[in-house]
């Protein structure tokens, strides 16, 4: 009889499931081999995945926690110089226009992931740690771009009342930048060294030495008063003349010559800038922009926005600065429509700079403050102001 499940009952007779026979093997999920490889398939998919998914976890926390050895110069900020700027004891002109210094922001260290997304933003650079911070640590090299900007403040208003003509700045001595190898003054002289004087001929400007040196020929012995660092008083050195490489007959002492300045601070009113936690020298130009127009009545601007970057030396020369393609595009996201920059970064870094800030942004190179006024003139601002003052005080 069959049962309606198609199932046989068991015989009494022997055969197939009669008497002595041995029952056929029960094949279920726990014993088909086909299910038995699927399910070991599936457990090794899912260590599989796991070990994947655990890797990919350690990617992306070590790519947030590995810090690459770079640093990334980004767009910083354009802060008007006119709040900044406190002059006391003399009548002020305050301004409708605007002054602009400009900063570069940087990124020390990126993760791996901000290293790779800044890479791809075309207004940031990354450069290799030592370019910025040489063998200096990032909070030594802070402490040193925070003093470079109280120097370049002092010097900033210096140079300014100077323009205004007042005796603002005395040269004291010819400071030694770097001493040439192989020369005369290697092994006599060192870096940081002062010379006051050559035969005890006083000599304060670098100008002044070049024209003493001339009038002497190689092989000459000179004796030269030198002020070494952290000493009170003048030591004399005797240095033999070499000759010049381009001229045999011309003497040649071999170093790289700067005047030293003393800045002097006696005035019946008092400048003050204040630049908060901005470090660096960058903003001496716009600095003594700012104080030629806080002294001066007329709109040095002529009323509009102006940014500015540049280092000023004590003869008015503007000096180059880094960042400045950077510092363009945060002057181009502003808005701002001029921007004078240092000549002295070179041709190829203004041709950079002019592609960073489009085509609504005018870049203006200049190699001295009177071309920087000279430029502001051309864009209606009043610099005729800062001549009559002048003119009142010579």
């Amino acid at each position: 009889m069959t049962e309606p499940n198609g199932e046989s009952e068991p015989s009494l007779l022997g055969g197939p499931g009669g008497p002595g026979s041995t029952p056929p093997p029960v094949v279920g999920p726990e014993t088909d081999p086909a299910l038995e490889f699927a399910r070991i398939q599936r457990r090794n998919l899912r260590v599989v995945a796991g070990v994947v998914v655990g890797l990919i976890v350690m990617v992306i926390i070590g790519g947030f926690t590995y810090r690459t050895p770079y640093v990334a110069l980004i767009p910083g900020s354009a802060r008007d110089t006119e709040p900044l700027v406190e002059v006391s004891g003399v009548e002020e002109y305050p301004s409708e226009g605007e002054l602009l210094f400009t900063t570069v922001r940087l990124r020390s260290r990126p993760n791996l992931w901000n290293y790779l997304w800044l890479t791809a933003d075309d207004d940031a650079r990354i450069v290799p740690e030592e370019v910025i911070y040489g063998d200096r640590t990032a909070d030594e090299n802070r402490e040193v771009n925070l003093q470079a900007m109280t120097d370049s403040k002092e010097l900033a208003v210096a140079v300014a009342l100077e323009e205004l003509g007042y005796e603002a700045i005395t040269p004291d001595g010819v400071f030694v930048a770097s001493v040439v190898d192989g020369t005369a003054a290697d092994g006599v002289l060192r870096v940081g060294d002062v010379i006051v004087a050559i035969d005890e001929v006083a000599v304060v400007t670098d100008t002044e030495l070049v024209a003493l040196l001339g009038s002497y020929d190689p092989d000459d012995r000179i004796l030269l008063s030198v002020e070494r660092f952290g000493q009170s008083e003048a030591e004399d050195v005797v240095v033999v003349l070499g000759a010049r490489d381009d001229d045999p007959t011309a003497a040649f002492l071999g170093i790289g010559p700067q005047t030293r300045f003393d800045l002097i601070d006696d005035y019946p009113f008092d400048v003050e800038i204040d630049s908060g936690s901005v470090g660096g020298p960058s903003a001496g130009l716009a600095f003594t922009l700012a104080v030629l127009d806080q002294l001066t009545p007329g709109e040095l601007t002529g009323g509009a926005q102006v940014a500015v970057t540049g280092t000023i030396t004590v003869d008015g020369r503007v000096g180059s600065v880094g960042g400045v393609p950077q510092k363009a595009a945060a002057v181009r996201d502003l808005g701002v429509r001029v921007f004078i920059v240092p000549a002295a970064i070179g041709e190829e870094a203004i041709a950079e700079v002019r592609e960073r800030a489009g085509d609504d942004l005018e870049i203006i190179p200049v190699s001295t403050l009177g071309e920087a006024l000279a430029a502001l003139q051309k864009l209606g601002g009043d610099t005729g102001a800062v001549e009559e003052f002048a003119a009142g005080n010579l």
